[in-house]
C-alpha cells in the first residue's frame, strides 16, 4: 500500500513539532510495510531537520524536477503580513494563494507517488488537495492544535474543504466537541501523538552542583511565552542560587528573542538563564533537567512536555492551556497553576526546595505517559489507514 504524508511547510533545517511527528510517522508506517512518500514545500534546497528513513521519497513541491519553481516572493510575503494586521483569515487566504500556484506540481506528486491514502498535516495542505485538486484519493486530515486556535480565524473555504476528508484526527478527546463547533462533520477520530521515551535513568531529586529548570520549544511569544518563565524565575532566583534555566529551541522569531534577551539582562540573569538554541541531543537535556517548565498559552499535544514527563521529570504548566491541562495532573505528575508569572513562580519554588517531591512527581509523570507508547499510537494509525482503503 502506498501512503503519502503531505505537509506543505518549510522543512530545511526547521525543527517544528509537526515535522517531528511526520518523521516518526514515516518511520513507523514504513516499518509496518507501507511504501511511504512525503511531500513538503520549501523555497530552500536541503534536508529536513528530522531525518526521513531510507527508502522514503521526499518531494519538495516548490522545487519539482522538470517543473517551474514556486517562489512566494517578497511582494506576496509583504502582502500577507499587511493582510494579517487587519484579518488573520485574509492572511491565511493570501498564504493559500501561494500553494494554489503549485497545483500542477501537487498533481505530479500524486501521479508519481500513486498513494492509496494521503495524510494531510496542515489545513492549507488539505485545502489544496480537497478543494484545489478535488482529489478522490482518501485524505485523513490531522488537527495538530486546539480547534479553537485553528478555526477561529480560518477561511470558510478551508473549513468546507476539510469536511471532504475521509477522517479528521484530533489529539485530545476534548478537541472533538470543539471542532464540531466549526465543521459540519461527524467522522472525527482521537489519536494522540506518540511519546518516544529514551532509555534513560533520570532522577530529578538527585543532588547536583547546579540544578536546572528546562524549557524546550521554539522561542516565540504567541504560543510558548518563555518570557513568563523568565519573569517567574526572576522572583525566586536569589532564594535559589544553585538553580539555572535552560531554554532550548529555534530562535527564528527574532523580535521576540530580542525582547527575551532584554528581559534576561534587565533582571541580571545573564549567567543563569541560557538560550541554548536547537539540539538533537535531547538525552543530555533530560539528564540535566530537574524541572520542566512549560508556560504555553495553547498546545495541541506538546512533544517536548510529554517526552520530559516520560523520562520522569515533573512539569509545571497552566491550567488554562489546552492539552497541557490534560497531560499534567496537578500534584500527581506536576503542577497546574493559574496563568501568570506569580503562580508559576510559586509552583517552581515548591519543586526547587523539595527533592523528594520532584522525585515523587517525576515517578507519576513517567507512569502517566505509558498510554502514549509508540506501538499503541502507530497501531491506531495503521488501523485507520486500512479502514480508509477498505471503504474505497
Amino acid at each position: 500500500m502506498n501512503l503519502l504524508l503531505a505537509d506543505l511547510h518549510k522543512f530545511v533545517g526547521y525543527s517544528g513539532g509537526i515535522e517531528h511527528v511526520l518523521s516518526r510517522m514515516a518511520a513507523a508506517m514504513k516499518d509496518r510495510g507501507y511504501t511511504v512518500s512525503v511531500v513538503m514545500a520549501d523555497e530552500k534546497s536541503g534536508d529536513p531537520f528530522y531525518p526521513l528513513p531510507e527508502g522514503v521519497k521526499l518531494y519538495n513541491l516548490f522545487k519539482m524536477e522538470g517543473m517551474t519553481e514556486i517562489h512566494a516572493g517578497l511582494f506576496s510575503k509583504a502582502a500577507r503580513e499587511i493582510a494579517r494586521a487587519f484579518s488573520k483569515e485574509a492572511a491565511r487566504n493570501r498564504n493559500y494563494s501561494i500553494f494554489n500556484q503549485a497545483k500542477p506540481q501537487m498533481k505530479r506528486v500524486l501521479e508519481l507517488a500513486k498513494p492509496h491514502v494521503i495524510v494531510s498535516f496542515r489545513e492549507p495542505t488539505g485545502r489544496l488537495l480537497l478543494e484545489g485538486l478535488d482529489t478522490e484519493i482518501p485524505v485523513i486530515s490531522m488537527l495538530h492544535n486546539d480547534p479553537d486556535e485553528i478555526f477561529l480565524h480560518s477561511p470558510e473555504k478551508e473549513k468546507r474543504a476539510l469536511e471532504k476528508s475521509r477522517f479528521i484526527q484530533v489529539l485530545m478527546p476534548s478537541f472533538i466537541e470543539k471542532a464540531e463547533k466549526y465543521l459540519d462533520y461527524d467522522r472525527f477520530v482521537h489519536i494522540p501523538n506518540s511519546v518516544n521515551i529514551p532509555h534513560l535513568e533520570v532522577d530529578p531529586g538527585q543532588e547536583r552542583k547546579v540544578h536546572k529548570i528546562v524549557n524546550v520549544g521554539r522561542v516565540t511569544g504567541r504560543t510558548k511565552r518563555q518570557h513568563i518563565l523568565i519573569e517567574a524565575f526572576s522572583k525566586i532566583a536569589q532564594e535559589f542560587p544553585d538553580w539555572e534555566v535552560d531554554i532550548c529551541g529555534d530562535t527564528y522569531d527574532k523580535a521576540y528573542v530580542t525582547m527575551v534577551k532584554s528581559l534576561i539582562s534587565k533582571n541580571g540573569l545573564q549567567d543563569r538563564v541560557h538560550l541554548r538554541g536547537t539540539t538533537k541531543n535531547m538525552g543530555k537535556v533530560w539528564q540535566e533537567a530537574d524541572i520542566f517548565a512549560f508556560p504555553s498559552h495553547h498546545e495541541g499535544f506538546p512533544l517536548a512536555l510529554s517526552e520530559s514527563m516520560g523520562v520522569g521529570i515533573p512539569a509545571v504548566g497552566f491550567a488554562s492551556c489546552s492539552s497541557v491541562n490534560e497531560l499534567i495532573k496537578d500534584q500527581v505528575n506536576g503542577f497546574l497553576v493559574p496563568d501568570g508569572a506569580e503562580a508559576f513562580s510559586k509552583a517552581l519554588a515548591s519543586l526547587m526546595k523539595d527533592s523528594e517531591l520532584r522525585r515523587k512527581l517525576g515517578t507519576g509523570a513517567r507512569e502517566s505517559m505509558k498510554p502514549y507508547a509508540p506501538e499503541v499510537v502507530w497501531d491506531s494509525w495503521d488501523k485507520l489507514i486500512k479502514e480508509c482503503i477498505k471503504e474505497q
